[in-house]
């Protein structure tokens, strides 16, 4: 008979120590990983939500900085490598900031128009509410309420508010952007020196190939993709300057803008200024024109300019760029959204080259 403490015969084994699930190391292990990635992520969304006034203005001009340095590599040759820069920082500058000049001062004009387009307001809300009228007894609860004229006004005033708040905080970015950009200008061409210097032969070269593929993704897209928004955007100012529909040229701009925003944007590129020509005009042939011309500019853009500029530039699945939307789009908002393209193809570029995070690089590209 064997005693409890006598050491384990070779015939008889000692039985596996069994954890309870929530005690085995390798669960255990699995929850703190999931825990860290939570933490992580959580810290990164509050630094990012509270820092957005110094990172967003910061990687737009990281992203135009990229653009105008291979003009600077040839530029300076000519005048000199601060003149290069001053030339090409104060030119960017110099029309993102008339750019927002124009949008604010567009809104501040709208204040004096503000009368108008109220009394348009309620006539088109009455005349809507006339022929809601004439519908059966069965369709009454499509009907609106009577809504009073001056209740639609305290509306279109309580929404300029806002409007005039975002305009002056586009006026303040783009001035932050242009420094932001002056400097980056100064110390892009020093950057590969002073990787080399910095790193081993073999690591500073990965990290330069690195930058120079997103060096490269980013200036191919915006380029084309500034070329097909012009393609849009000038047959729309002009149509709607020829229709005389006030503030065609914000509403140009507008849609040179919102068509760096896959889906959604080109959707309230139109929605707008035709809603602000039934505004203008009332219920007439104007209104109905400026639409119909505006929805054929950007169905043949949709179909015939942007497949053929931009082709498969983004390389990004469609599910892909819509949750990259929704969510810098609610991280930073409107900016966001610009900014959601670029930074989801940087994050692609990035996770190719570590080999633990390929295959989830492969699935963003739908491959």
């Amino acid at each position: 008979m064997s005693h409890p403490h006598d050491p384990p015969h070779p015939d008889n084994p000692p039985e596996r120590r069994q954890f309870p699930r929530w005690r085995d190391p390798t669960t255990a292990t699995a929850v703190a990983t999931v825990a860290h990635v939570l933490v992580a992520g959580a810290a990164g969304w509050f630094l990012l939500q509270q820092l957005a006034p110094v990172v967003r203005p910061l990687l737009v001009a990281v992203f135009l900085a990229y653009i105008l340095l291979p003009y600077h590599s040839r530029l300076r040759h000519h005048i000199g490598g601060p003149a290069s820069i001053g030339a090409l920082a104060g030119l960017t500058a110099g029309v993102l900031v008339g750019l927002a000049v124009v949008v604010y001062a567009s809104v501040l004009g709208l204040s004096e128009d503000l009368p108008h387009l109220q009394a348009r307001a309620a006539e088109l809300l009455h005349a809507a509410e006339r022929e809601l009228g004439r519908l059966p007894p069965w369709a009454s609860s499509l009907k609106p309420s009577d809504v009073p004229q001056d209740k639609v006004a305290a509306q279109l005033s309580r929404a300029y508010g806002p409007l005039l708040g975002l305009a002056a905080d586009m006026l303040l970015e783009a001035v932050v952007i242009g420094m932001y950009l002056l400097f980056l200008l100064l110390e892009g061409s020093r950057f590969p020196d002073r990787v080399r210097r910095a790193y081993p032969p073999e690591r500073a070269e990965e990290i330069l190939q690195i930058a120079g593929q997103v060096s490269a993704a980013i200036v191919s897209y915006l380029r084309v993709k500034v070329r097909s928004s012009l393609f849009l955007a000038v047959p729309v100012g002009l149509i709607l300057w020829a229709f005389g529909v006030k503030f065609a040229t914000l509403w140009a701009l507008l849609t040179f803008l919102c068509n760096f925003i896959p889906y959604i944007g080109p959707v309230v590129a139109y929605c707008l200024p035709v809603g602000f020509g039934f505004l203008w005009f009332g219920l007439g042939w104007e209104p109905i024109a400026v639409g119909v011309l505006l929805m054929c500019c950007h169905a043949l853009s949709a179909a015939v300019v942007e497949p053929t500029m931009i082709g498969n530039a983004v390389g990004l699945s469609p599910l892909v760029l819509l949750a990259a939307l929704a969510f810098w789009g609610l991280l930073w908002g409107i900016p966001g959204m610009f900014l959601a393209v670029p930074l989801t193809v940087v994050s692609v570029i990035v996770m190719n080259h570590f080999e633990s995070t390929r295959a989830v690089a492969g699935l963003l590209r739908g491959e």
